[in-house]
């Protein structure tokens, strides 16, 4: 089965696209694409984002909406011209769907909802994308782990589990999936001592997140490339204790990297004050520390892998925050009880380092064959294969919800797809999700029903 995986992530970058060939347990990328945001597209996510927010992330007022219809148009005649590059050369006709993320405005799961009700909100126009490109759209993945309980992410894991079911075959297990994106995220594929295999995965906090809001307040740039602003300064202890009590609390005033996994986070609770960080320790000294505290993160993410649980001696690398040399050194440092380290957490990462049963590798997952460029939009091409299949795709071990749940709905060129029908009712599974009309905006978004 070839399928199309789509990804915008949240630094409002670009589009990227990968087409993906799924031959029983195995994965290969036939081709790859990527187009930049236009910055009036990025102005224009930043502006609605903000106006989702001043309406308390109710998404009623999108309904008739101009503006965001406009913002809305642009963004998918992006993804459109994206995929129909990525698709040259290729008979469409072969192609099974497109797995469409859509851009995220707003992320409340149960972790960090507190009392409050949970919402997850992606915006999306899978009809116009389907007339565009001439393929069926498979979309709104979180929607339906939310609503069987979950935190809606992170949705790397099982992925990673595919691609780790392959890699085990090389001789790499157990092994560790570390996604540096504008949150970072870990999937551990591992195994019990008595070898029972285990899988679990959560949002491991801020990591470009930071950075690149200071860049962008610092140094005028999106963010700081190949460190050249960070290597400038130095890492301040006092700023990175206070971060790491401050930065990520949850509705209930909880710290999200001392939470328990499953857990997820988003950029929109995140909170620094970049004026005030930048006048107290200089703004080379903050950007040095935010950096060191994306990687500060991932080693307070792995004290949470449980005792019962075979450490993962290998560490593969993808998102676009390793390329940053200063975060990915200072990871490589704190596995191998190097940097600096809070007293609080001297003991707790000294008991992580204790349970290498040899020193760590760490690489990026390009040397293994599998894009760290694409792996985000190559999980949407797996997820949308897993909907025609009917695979779940999230666990209560990687997201929290209540059973294993399939996840997407989808819509149909206006011609039809005569692949896709035919796949429906090889697996028995057209009608396993319910499927409503198309809809811009996720199904377990927050809306009022007055």
């Amino acid at each position: 089965m070839i399928t199309v995986g789509v990804m915008t992530g949240n630094s409002l970058d670009a589009v990227d696209a990968v087409l993906t060939r799924f031959d029983g347990g195995r994965m290969a990328d036939l081709a790859a694409c990527s187009l930049p945001y236009p910055a009036e597209l990025r102005n224009g996510f930043l502006t609605l984002r903000k106006r989702i927010a001043r309406h308390g992330y109710d998404v009623s007022f999108l309904k008739n909406d101009s503006s965001f219809t406009a913002v809305l148009k642009s963004c998918t005649d992006l993804v459109a011209e994206t995929v129909n590059t990525l698709c040259r050369g290729f008979d469409k006709s072969e192609i099974a769907a497109i797995g469409l993320h859509g851009q995220t405005c707003g992320h409340f799961p149960p972790s960090v909802a507190g009392d409050a009700a949970p919402y997850t909100l992606q915006v999306f126009d899978p009809a116009r994308l389907a007339a565009l490109t001439d393929l069926p759209v498979i979309y709104d993945f979180r929607s339906d782990d939310m609503a069987n309980g979950g935190e809606g992410a992170p949705l790397a894991p099982i992925h990673n589990a595919h691609i780790a079911a392959d890699l085990k075959e090389k001789g790499l297990f157990p092994v560790a999936f570390c996604n540096a994106g504008n949150t970072g995220n870990i999937a551990v594929v591992s195994e019990t001592a008595d070898g029972k295999s285990v899988t679990v995965g959560w949002d491991a906090g801020p990591f470009n997140h930071f950075a690149d809001t200071l860049s962008r307040f610092g140094a005028n740039e999106p963010c700081d490339l190949n460190g050249r602003f960070g290597a400038r300064g130095r890492i301040v202890p006092e700023l990175l204790a206070d971060l790491f009590d401050t930065a990520a609390v949850t509705g209930n005033g909880e710290n999200f990297y001392l939470l328990p996994p499953p857990k997820s986070s988003d950029p929109s609770w995140y909170r620094i004050d970049a004026a005030d960080v930048c006048a107290r320790f200089g703004f080379e000294n903050a950007l040095r520390t935010v950096e060191y505290l994306g990687a500060y993160g991932f080693m307070t993410a792995l004290s949470m892998i449980g005792e019962n649980v075979k450490m993962p001696q290998s560490f593969l690398l993808f998102g676009g925050g390793w390329k940053n040399p200063l975060a990915l050194n200072d990871f490589k440092d704190l596995l191998n009880g190097k940097g600096i380290v809070l007293p609080r957490h001297a003991d707790v990462f000294a008991r992580v380092r204790a349970r290498f049963s040899r020193p760590p590798a760490v690489d990026f997952s390009d040397r293994y064959g599998y894009s760290g460029t694409y792996m985000e939009a190559r999980i949407f091409a797996d997820m949308a294969r897993c909907r025609i299949t009917g695979e779940p795709f999230s666990f209560p071990e990687t997201t929290g919800c209540k059973s294993p749940t399939v996840a997407g709905i989808y819509a149909l060129p206006p011609a039809g797809a005569p692949l896709l029908d035919g796949l429906f009712e090889q697996y028995g599974t057209k009608d396993l999700i319910p499927n409503p009309p198309p809809r811009l905006f996720s199904r377990a978004a927050k809306e009022s029903r007055t």
